[in-house]
Parts: C-alpha cells; structure tokens; sequence
C-alpha cells in the first residue's frame, strides 16, 4: 500500500488542515491523482489510478471524466498546448490528444517498465522513464525519447528508477533518479537535448521532484521517509545545479512535487503543503498534514492561481497564492478604523492582492445618502505616473479586496494608494517577471 511505512511511523494520529486559501474542490473519484496541468487559470487536466483522466473549463469548478477507465495507473501528464497533451503510465502506456482530451489514443505501449515522469518540450519531441519490471538482471532501466510524437523512441541506459524529468527549453534539462542496491540520487543535466547527460550530485536522499525557473534558479525535494533523518529535504541552486545549497529540513514531511512562480515564490506539496517567499530559503505551513492524504502534485499558472492534487481523488485551488485573507469581496464584520494592506504576494508576478478597510466611526463615512465614501484606489510606477485605477466609486463601510494584474508591465517598482475623504496612504509593491 502507498506510503505504509509513514502511516506505520504516525500510527493514528490525524493532523487536521490548517486554515489556508485553498479550498476544496469536488474530483468525483475516490482514487489517487498522481499528476496536473493547466494551460491557463480555466483549462486543466489531471490523471491518476485506474486510468482516470479529468478535465476542467472552469478553473476546476466542474470536473469531467474523460473516459479511459484502464486496469493501470496514470503517472505524468504533459502539456503542450490547450489541444496537445501526452499522458504515461503503468505498463508503459503512451497515451496523447490533439484535441483537447476529447479522444485519447494509446499510440505506444513501451516493454518492461512502469512510466512514472514525462516531458514534452513541444508537439513532436519529449521524454519519458520510471521503474523496469523486468525480472532478466542484465536488463537496465531506460531514457525513452521521441523526435516523432511518441510513434517511436530511442533509448539509452539510465537510473534503476526515474522521479523527475524538467526541460527549460529545447536544449536544457535536469533528471533525478536513483540507482544502486544501496541506492544513492543523482542529478544530471543536458544541454544538448538530452545526447548526453552531465553529472552534477549525488547525494544521500531520494530527489522527488526538480523544477527550474529560470537557467540559474532551480529547487528539488525528496519524500522524507526515504532521506536520512538527518538530512534536509529540501535544496536550492542559483547557479544552474552547479551547486546545491540544504535549506530547510521539514520535519515528519514528504515532498512529492515543487513549483516556482518566479524567484522567489514557491509551494512543496507532500504530506503537507508549504509556502516560501525567499527562494526556497525557508518554508511555512499553508496546509498541515491531514491522515491519509498525501498530495503527489502541484501547478501554478500565476503567483495567486494553483492547485494540487493527491490521494482519494483530492483536489485543491487556490486564487490567493494559497493565503487566507480575512478580505471577500466585502465582509459582513463592519471595521472600526482604516486599513490598508500589503499587497499579497510581494513581490509578485503578475497578479497579486491589495485589500483594504472603509470604517464607520467617521461621519462621512457613515452616511449612506449618497451610497458611501467615495474611495479611489490608484497604481503609479515609480516616477509617480498613473498606471490604473482599481477602485473609483462609493463604498460602504466594510472590508475589501481588488485583484491588480501586471501581466503587461514591465518589471519594477509601482506604488498604490488609497484615498477617501478623511483618509490616504500608500504602499510599495515590487513586479518581478
């Protein structure tokens, strides 16, 4: 059974979720989701055991069954495009789309192995290994990759088992796998579209997962009852891999998947999930572990819109950066005194949140003849030219928040500022694209 040996070291204990912004949403399904992808903050799709594989229009909303209800386990999906999507599994099942999930045709069925990670870099050339199940002993575990649109593959000899395969671009990529009968990790990468492979660790831990942001900035994590006590299980490079740096140990947790909005926000998704707004430096809980739900995967398509999915057809979503704020659209607890926030996340990339307080222990402010205060919530850059207007209308009092998107500007600093009739401030905020 999945993950017996962490229940066996829990024994009972049921550690419930920590509140948190992200919330539940309904799979469907009670088997694990090993895998999920979205091509923007509506379209997504997400595979698991059983050959389930679910699709989304709306953010996850609703979720369809796309109908392949196998004998075998799904692994990895990998997008392409909103019509173009690769899907491996047990028994060396190659599965695609080109149409968006409607019709899914099994177009290679690979021997002796079980396929647990894929990469697609675009339409016709990816990636893809896992574990060998042969039984013949001078029989390795194999690289698969196709220049073809999974047709055929080429294969080369690699690690016993495969976690992790991540391209940054056409030519640049990073795996993690281990090997040996006391098994160590490595970590290689390639530059040249994977025609050869160069050593950069080998270290104690199994590495789960590899993700990088950039050629620079990567971050990789390992299950925790499989790393050394005391060893930590999470590590950051900001040289390419050249060097890896141990940042914080989580203590009695996994890490199963990792993702970077940029720099400097990131989430690790295992028994738990967690938050980090310096690079990976240090972590904080956004969702504590809860008994038997392990999540094995986590996506973002901004720094605010994410999800992660995992055991018993688990399914989570977040549009605030997994943060809760106290701030809806307007609250039902009325404030007593001016407020206005940080912005969440800062620095951020390219969306992020500004909430602010509109009181009622103030005359004007109380009064409802005209519809409320009259508020403006502006945007300057750094020169003090106005970018948008967030807000400029009559509010009443109550607690706020406005999504501000800076999608189409360019990276700095920018300025926003509240103001009423008894009231302005303004804060800084920092776009790092």
């Amino acid at each position: 059974m999945k993950h017996i040996l962490f229940f066996l070291i829990i024994g009972l204990l049921n550690i419930s979720y920590s509140q948190s912004g992200w919330i539940h949403q309904n799979s469907g399904i009670s088997t694990s989701i090993n895998s999920i992808k979205f091509v923007n903050s509506n379209t997504g799709w997400c595979a698991g055991d059983n050959g389930k594989i679910l699709s989304t229009t709306n953010g996850g909303i609703n979720w369809n069954e796309q109908m392949l209800n196998l004998s075998f386990d799904l692994n990895s999906i990998s997008l392409v495009s909103s019509l173009s999507l690769y899907c491996v599994g047990d028994s060396g099942v190659i599965y695609k789309t080109t149409n968006g999930g409607q019709n899914w045709l099994l177009i290679n069925r690979l021997k002796n192995v079980n396929l647990k990670t894929s990469f697609f870099i675009n339409e016709n050339t990816g990636f893809t290994s896992g574990i060998k199940i042969s039984l013949v002993i001078n029989d390795t575990n194999k690289l698969y990759k196709t220049t073809n649109g999974g047709l055929s593959w080429d294969s080369t000899d690699f690690y016993d088992y495969t976690y992790s395969i991540f391209f940054l671009n056409a030519n640049t990529g990073w795996s993690t796998g281990v090997s040996g009968f006391f098994p160590n990790s490595y970590i290689n990468k390639t530059t040249d579209m994977a025609a050869n492979w160069n050593l950069q660790l080998t270290i104690n831990p199994t590495i789960k997962d590899i993700f990088f942001i950039d050629s620079l900035y990567g971050w990789m994590g390992s299950p925790k009852v499989l790393a050394s006590f005391f060893v930590a299980n999470n590590y950051r490079s900001t040289d390419g891999g050249i060097n890896w740096i141990a940042c914080s140990l989580f203590t009695g947790d996994d890490i199963n998947s990792i993702f970077f909005a940029n720099r400097l926000q990131g989430w690790a998704a295992g028994s738990s999930i967690k938050y980090s707004n310096n690079g990976g430096v240090t972590w904080s809980d956004q969702i504590l572990g809860k008994f038997g739900i392990f999540y094995n995967s986590i996506y973002f398509t901004d720094s605010l819109n994410g999800w992660t999915v995992g055991d018993s057809g688990t399914i989570l979503r977040t549009t605030t950066g997994g943060v809760l704020t106290s701030f809806t659209n307007q609250s039902t607890e009325i404030p007593d005194k001016y407020f206005l926030s940080q912005n969440y996340p800062n620095p951020f990339n390219p969306g992020t949140i500004i909430s602010y307080s509109i009181p009622v222990n103030v005359k004007s402010e109380r009064s409802t003849s005209q519809g409320g205060s009259k508020v403006k919530l502006i945007v300057y850059d750094i020169l003090g030219n106005e970018v948008v207007t967030l807000v400029n209308e009559r509010k009443n009092a109550g607690s706020y928040n406005v999504k501000f998107d800076g999608s189409n500007l360019s990276s700095g600093i920018y300025i926003y500022k509240l103001s009423t009739e008894n009231f302005s401030e303004t804060k800084r905020m920092m776009l790092i694209k």
